[in-house]
């Protein structure tokens, strides 16, 4: 009955995610712009270039609200074809359970006629693996966007001028191909839930954990440039990495303040039509123990190429995203200190590499039926210490995987 009863529950779900559904964003967005939340995004989180406006813009279009505050809730259910390995061991706990995962708070808006924030604080309910082995919540500041910006006519063409405070390298960015807003935008949080065993630094290694402060141009609505400089979210910036334990392991240390983020794009819109071309990058230098971040560190360099078409019209939405992400890894600090070849064990690469490619074509009826298909593809350097899957059997981090989803 139970078992009945759980299969019943999970295609309901699959119903309403297959059912109509208007894109949604942040509320008190919409309620300081009085415009529908489709004036800024196809489906969340995908902006359309009057979104990309809003944004590069600081948040502060239209009226400043006394209360700028908004909330979110996410439910999910996850079935796995093959839930154990090789072994016979259980891959994800609480399949086919519903779950509650995450509930999250926003402060987003017009602070002044120059200044906006988008600041996200989450709960999400099976956020950690506690000493135990198990699932437990965990809260902590998510997403956070800060910007003071400026308008000048250069040459005649109006240019934006932005500074900008940032807790995620990328989430400042306004094309849905860079990471910290890039698909998959959404997936299962319970832990074992297979994917990409290796991600670039980019590729969320650092967020919620650094402070970045950096500046950007917007000319004349085609031209987008971007230097901003991280460290580590603590001591002055230590409300950025709110939630996080700096005294377990767990926070990936940077050396300095100094470590690049770059960004330069052109986006050209005609008609129903928007297409951008692009490339962003970050440079890193990491200590291999983070509970001693001292001396010599590991240098990870991410650049990157990116492309975005979009096509709005009524009633068809259509949009197409890519990017190729190349690391390269300098392990020398972590090679020093920890490779002794007479010890008759595998030493880590003095260099590795590791490349991440996705794709995505999406389409959207009338704003309410659709559904995407995306290809993420991650290759790299044959290492049996770095991408080693504890078995020695597998010293590669190679994956692929395709995914559909309704919008």
């Amino acid at each position: 009955m139970l078992k009945k009863l759980r299969e019943l529950l999970f295609f309901t779900l699959v119903a309403l995610a297959l059912a109509p559904t208007t894109s949604f964003a942040v509320p008190s967005f919409a309620r300081q712009t009085g415009m529908d939340c489709a004036a800024c995004h196809t489906s969340f989180p995908e902006l359309t270039p009057f979104g990309r406006e809003f944004k590069l813009n600081g948040y502060t279009l239209g009226e400043r609200q006394l209360i700028p505050l908004a909330a979110m809730a996410q439910f999910s259910m996850t079935n796995l074809a093959k839930n154990h390995d090789n072994t016979g061991a259980q891959i994800m706990a609480h399949e086919n359970d519903p779950q509650f995962d995450v509930f999250g708070i926003f402060a987003a808006g017009k602070l002044s006629d120059h200044a906006g924030m988008f600041v996200q604080w989450t709960y999400a309910n099976n956020g950690i693996v506690n000493t135990e082995g198990r699932l437990v919540g965990h809260s902590g500041l998510d997403n956070t966007d800060i910007r003071y910006v400026l308008n000048h006519d250069i040459f005649g063409k109006n240019t934006v001028f932005g500074l900008n405070l940032n807790n995620n390298p990328s989430v400042q960015d306004v094309w849905n191909t860079t990471p910290a807003w890039g698909f998959p935008f959404n997936g299962p949080t319970l832990p074992g839930v297979p994917g990409p065993a290796y991600s670039t630094m980019i590729e969320g290694g650092l967020s919620q954990q650094v402070a970045g402060l950096g500046g950007y141009f917007w000319y004349d609505r085609h031209l987008y440039g971007e230097l901003s400089l991280y460290g580590n979210a603590n001591k002055a910036f230590r409300i950025l990495s709110a939630g996080q334990n700096w005294n377990d392991g767990s926070v990936t240390r940077i050396d300095g303040r100094t470590n690049p983020y770059w960004r330069l794009a052109w986006n050209e819109d005609w008609g129903a039509h928007s297409l951008m071309l692009g490339t962003y990058g970050m440079q890193v230098d990491i200590f291999p123990d983070p509970l001693n971040p001292n001396g010599p560190t590991n240098r990870f360099t991410d650049t990157a190429l990116d492309v975005q078409y979009q096509y709005l019209s009524d009633p068809h939405i259509f949009t197409v995203q890519t990017t190729y992400i190349h690391e390269k890894q300098d392990n020398k600090a972590s090679f020093d200190q920890t490779c002794d070849p007479t010890a008759g064990t595998s030493c880590l690469n003095a260099q590795n590499h590791l490349n991440t490619f996705k794709a995505k074509a999406s389409y959207l009826f009338n704003r309410k039926y659709g559904a995407s298909l995306a290809y993420l593809n991650t290759t790299g350097s044959n290492d049996a210490v770095a991408f080693s899957t504890g078995n020695n059997l597998v010293t590669k981090p190679d994956t692929q995987r395709y995914e559909l989803s309704p919008i």
